[in-house]
């Protein structure tokens, strides 16, 4: 029993796919009689390595091959034997198989040493190299460094990097490359005339994509659709091995998503689930056509070359999408469903697409709040940086004689607290720094040596005169604390835009004993008033008092 890729695996140098670069420079080493003696291909997987190998064990073994010719005959004694897999003197290795250093000795080292009994050279191709063992690596190190006259080593790895750098530096690199869609589908048509069955171009087409540039697979898959026993394939007919892949629908999703229709796209995603979709399949290719729409942005001649081919009807409506939609829009639909994609052991299948598409047609990742920009390139609400860019050095030295010019941060709450002005919210003060003490005991002492300014669209604008405080305070876990507590007084949702004002001087009134709040005396100031240092003198209790007013806790000792 035979399968496609083993029924029509290239014989000589012209018939690989791809790999011009490789081919031409092994096919000048051959035809000058200057042939290295160890070679490392490297590369994804079913690409062309083992195959191309094989060809290079030919080339140089064959015994009607002229000098300056690279391809073999194909039919004297040693192709015919090569091609066929029972040559003695071509050895192929599987280095998962064998990665122990007692394998490296009895199947490669000890068969080097001896000489090949009816070929000119003794190959060994060592499959997935990287699999080997360190001992094994250094025990194969000294043979591939000086091997015999008649031994060729021919390394094959997709993990070039697990290969020793030792090894790497003793042999003759070539980095094959994943072969185009549309080399693919030459294979795949000629290989269709040759088993004498019709088959549509878009069904080749929609192979050559799913294999990812990996032409075994391509081959696999056709041959799944060639046992579906008719003499003309369609497209529809190879739905039933390429599981419902239509790019119509991937287009049908993106247009949904463009027009911010959240009920549309959810509909279609339960839909395929329903029909029995792989909606991670269905993701990847909705990606894979975001991919091209991106580099149509960027540049047109992009998504050519990359042989996304969708036909005429589906590419006026991508461009139709693509008239709605800017770069930043396609570039945050790629990176969510790609997040959606990744995310593995999910409950119910299609939930991660289902939230990344209503995160999507929303325009907003928390519910709580939605930042709007103005422009593209505006960065979202940052207190820090907004302080930085309102307060100018030439501001700050006349916030003592003119008024503190505040400019709202654009940020739109749901359920914002109602605008209050400056005396207002003094007047609500104190019942926020009692709330707020009950969390967190330092944290009233830092809130009280502030100046609230006003609460406008539920920004609280308030200015502190140390930059710690200011920094304690924009701390993410304490300002989810302050904000849920200003809400609870307030009556609405309220996020803090904090600014530093080293000028600034603490009204009094803002210390209210009454409401279990520090007294004054503890309001840090640069230096102890006199009278107060006497106070302290007299009465050391007095400081560890407002110590204990100010943090909370008892004395133990």
């Amino acid at each position: 029993m035979s399968t496609l890729y083993r029924d029509y695996r290239p014989q000589n140098f012209s018939e690989v796919l791809g790999q011009k670069h490789i081919k031409i420079t092994l096919q000048n080493e051959i035809g000058a009689g200057k042939l290295a003696q160890a070679f490392l291909f490297c590369g994804p997987r079913a690409v062309g390595k083992t195959t191309l190998a094989r060809v290079l064990a030919k080339s140089v073994n064959c015994l009607e091959r002229k000098d300056g010719e690279y391809e073999p005959c194909g039919h004297c004694a040693n192709c015919l034997s090569i091609a066929g897999g029972n040559n003695l003197d071509i050895i192929e290795i599987d280095a998962a198989s064998n990665t122990g250093v007692d394998n490296v000795r009895e199947n490669i080292i000890s068969f080097s040493r001896v000489a090949p009994s009816v070929t000119k050279y003794k190959v060994f191709i060592i499959d997935e190299v990287h699999m080997l063992s360190p001992s094994a690596f250094n025990a194969l190190l000294k043979t591939i460094e000086e091997p015999p006259s008649y031994v060729i080593f021919i390394l094959c790895t997709t993990e070039i990097h697990k290969v020793p750098l030792t090894i790497i530096s003793r042999c003759e690199r070539f980095d094959f490359r994943r072969i185009s869609i549309s080399e693919i589908v030459k294979k795949l048509r000629y290989i269709s005339d040759k088993e004498k069955i019709a088959i549509d171009d878009e069904v080749l087409e929609a192979v050559a994509r799913k294999s990812g540039g990996h032409l075994r697979d391509a081959e696999s898959l056709l041959g799944q659709i060639f046992s579906l026993g008719d003499k003309r394939i369609t497209l529809e007919q190879a739905e039933l091995v390429i599981p419902h892949y239509n790019s119509s629908e991937s287009v049908d999703l993106l247009e949904h998503l463009a027009r911010k229709d959240a009920a549309k796209a959810i509909s279609l995603i339960n839909s395929l689930v329903d029909s029995g979709t792989n909606i991670r399949n269905f993701n990847s290719d909705v990606i894979s056509l975001l991919r091209k729409m991106i580099l149509s942005k960027v540049n047109p001649e992009l998504s050519d070359s990359f042989g996304l081919n969708l036909g005429d009807s589906l590419e006026i409506r991508v461009n139709g999408i693509l008239g709605l939609l800017t770069l930043d829009n396609l570039i945050f639909y790629a990176r969510r469903l790609l997040e959606a994609y990744n995310e593995k052991n999910q409950l119910i299948l299609q939930l991660p697409l289902e939230l990344a598409v209503i995160e999507i047609c929303l325009g907003e990742k928390n519910s709580a709040r939605l930042v709007t920009e103005e422009t593209a390139n505006t960065p979202v609400y940052d207190a820090k940086k907004t302080a930085a860019s309102n307060l100018s050095s030439a501001t700050a030295t006349k916030l003592n004689t003119a008024p503190l010019k505040i400019e709202t941060t654009k940020i739109k709450l749901s359920n914002p607290a109602a605008d209050l002005n400056q005396s207002d919210i003094l007047e609500k003060w104190p019942e926020f720094l009692v709330k707020i003490k009950k969390h967190n005991h330092s944290l009233s002492f830092v809130l009280q040596n502030c100046e609230p300014q006003s609460l406008h669209n539920g920004i609280l604008c308030l200015l502190f005169k140390y930059k710690f405080h200011q920094d304690r305070v924009n701390d993410s876990n304490i300002k989810s604390i302050v904000e849920s507590t200003l809400a609870e007084v307030f009556g609405g949702a309220v996020a803090l835009d904090s600014r530093l004002d080293e000028n600034l001087e603490i009204k009094k009134n803002q210390s209210v004993s009454g409401f279990g709040v520090m007294d004054d005396s503890v309001a840090p100031s640069s230096a102890p008033s006199s009278a107060g240092a006497a106070d302290i003198k007299k009465d050391p209790g007095a400081m560890m008092d407002n110590l204990l007013k100010a943090f909370g806790g008892e004395v133990i000792n």
